[in-house]
């Protein structure tokens, strides 16, 4: 199963009344570094991918929650009442970009990072892992899957919160060595929105 399934689903387990992780009363948004993210990029996908800052909005009833990132122009949303975008047929039919935000049940305070490697990270155990950082309050892997998909998830949270957000980029064959560049653009991501 892809991994935008498993986190569609795993934002579905909140319930339809949930906002975005919760974050420290006037927080900094992160430094959307463009530049830097586009400097990433892979010099023969140059012309297929350019980053720009981009809203990723999730529609849930009357209540929007906006993903402000570095994401690839002409990317489209391509579900509703989620903050997922998607790319051209040329790209991989399963290459997309997902952020948002879980509670993997039950919404109120929880070891976040033990959260996050059951539902966002252990589905990559037999993978190959390019690239596992985790720090306090977050947790980055870059994983290749048969030689043909690159993944990227990321999640970040703040310690006391009652969700924690992720970011996943799926990246089939024809993208599959961007994942840095997805990577960075994945570990700057301001929300709004959220309660």
């Amino acid at each position: 199963m892809k991994t935008s399934l498993l986190l569609s689903l795993s934002v579905l387990a909140c319930g339809k009344s949930d906002k975005a992780a919760d974050t420290k009363a006037g927080a900094a948004a992160p430094a959307i570094d463009v530049a830097g993210v586009n400097a990433l990029v892979p010099a023969d996908l140059k012309a297929k991918l350019v980053f720009d800052k981009t809203d990723i909005v999730e529609e849930r009833g009357r209540h929007n929650i906006t993903y402000t990132m570095a994401a690839p122009k002409g990317w489209a949303p391509h579900m509703k009442g989620f903050a997922s975008l998607k790319g051209g047929d040329d790209l991989g039919f399963f290459t997309s970009l997902d952020v948002g935000s879980n509670c993997d049940g039950s919404c109120e305070p929880k070891d976040w990072a033990k959260v996050a490697d059951k539902v966002n990270f252990a589905q990559f155990d037999k993978d190959k892992v390019i690239k596992n950082e985790a720090k306090p309050g977050s947790r980055l892997l870059i994983a290749e899957r048969d030689g043909k998909t690159t993944f990227v998830v990321y999640a970040w949270w703040t310690e006391g919160a009652k969700r924690y957000n992720t970011c996943t980029a799926t990246l089939d064959e024809p993208v599959k060595t961007a994942g840095d560049a997805f990577a960075k653009a994945c570990q700057a991501v301001g929300v709004s929105g959220a309660d």
